[in-house]
């Protein structure tokens, strides 16, 4: 028989009920949200996504106001298990509890937990499901809204013919393997290299309706909108060039700044006739999932800037201590140290000026 529960707080030790406390989470050992996530073998890339969600509070309170309405649930509930998992987070007083009951929830929607997970694909998982057990279509737009980047895709037929089609994705794959072995990147040259429009060309060519036939194109992509949480993904593995061969790491460095901005990155004239306007698209940098090791096996750990303090914590498992977010960039010559992975920026709400007197 399948057992079903309220969505709301309960006291582990006791199953009763308690009130909500307000989100984000205040309490713990540094008083600024920072808990660590013990390991539970091979759960570090678990814990390190769970914490860039966790720190996140317009995720969360979306999140909250979910549990707040006493959905009926059962135990595989994604939404349910991350909040009963914060709720225990949020009231630790030891700087660190075990995620053992959100492990189990992911095992009970056939997701390993205690395995070796590639960061992004586990986010991309564990964001997807929680937005299939939403059961509010209102509250699942809302979370989408977070972190949906809107893109026009084009291809460009040589005869003059472009074809266009709307698409989203949760994050930017943001390609490194361009840029040599010793050389150092920067990140908004890697944004570049991904809207920089492709020749279609050879045994690529696309099929033009108007030519009959296929024909040399340009293909490429530009924005239609930016989300409040944006997602790039540094592509440091190397997928396989020939039979035999295996994925491998790309270590070299990418340095990144905590500010971020978008207004240099072609955009589509949907948008422009829409009156969106590039000059609003910047974002601060507020998380950074790292990753130590080969393409064979390593280890994950998150740098986040907590919103109590203002100050950079890295998080690695039951970890937690200030350090320096600079050290992710990478380093050939340091191939066990932590490279960042993927980069969680929030945009910047600008006020707006106050109307001039007498009007």
């Amino acid at each position: 028989m399948e057992r079903r529960v309220n969505a709301g707080r309960f006291e582990e030790n006791e199953g009763r009920s308690l009130s909500q406390s307000p989100w984000p989470y205040t309490h713990g050992r540094f008083q600024n949200g920072m808990v660590g996530l013990a390991n539970g073998g091979l759960t570090c890339c678990v814990n390190a996504v769970l914490q860039s969600f966790y720190l996140a509070p317009e995720f969360t309170s979306i999140l909250q106001r979910w549990d707040q309405r006493r959905e009926v649930v059962d135990w595989g509930n994604i939404p349910y298990g991350m909040c009963r998992l914060f709720d225990v987070m949020q009231a630790s007083m030891s700087g660190v509890v075990s995620a053992e009951m959100f492990l189990q929830c992911l095992t009970l929607n056939h997701v390993k937990a205690n395995k070796q997970h590639d960061a992004e694909e586990l986010f991309l998982n564990i964001f997807n499901l929680l937005l299939d057990q939403l059961q509010n279509s209102d509250m699942a737009e809302e979370m989408k809204s977070l972190y949906e980047i809107k893109l026009e895709e084009f291809v460009n037929c040589q005869c003059g013919k472009v074809s266009v089609k709307d698409s989203s994705m949760w994050s930017l794959p943001l390609p490194l393997s361009g840029m040599g072995v010793h050389r150092s990147l920067k990140l908004e040259d890697s944004l570049k290299m991904f809207f920089r429009p492709q020749d279609l060309t050879m045994k690529n060519k696309c099929f033009c309706p108007d030519c009959g036939v296929k024909c040399p194109a340009l293909q490429g992509v530009k924005l239609i909108s930016v989300p409040k949480i944006l997602n790039l993904q540094l592509n440091r593995f190397r997928a396989p060039s020939r039979r035999g061969d295996y994925v491998k790491k790309i270590y070299s460095s990418v340095t990144f700044s905590e500010m971020l901005n978008l207004n240099n990155l072609p955009i589509s004239e949907k948008a422009q006739k829409c009156g969106i306007g590039q000059e609003s698209w910047l974002y601060q940098l507020y998380a950074v999932l790292t990753h130590s090791g080969s393409s064979v096996f390593g280890h994950y750990t998150v740098y986040v800037k907590s919103f109590k303090d203002s100050q950079w914590y890295h998080l690695d498992d039951a970890q937690v201590q200030w350090e320096d977010v600079t050290e992710t960039f990478g380093s050939c010559d340091y191939l066990w140290g932590k490279t960042a992975y993927m980069l969680l920026y929030k945009r910047v709400e600008r006020e707006e000026p106050p109307p001039a007197d007498g009007h």
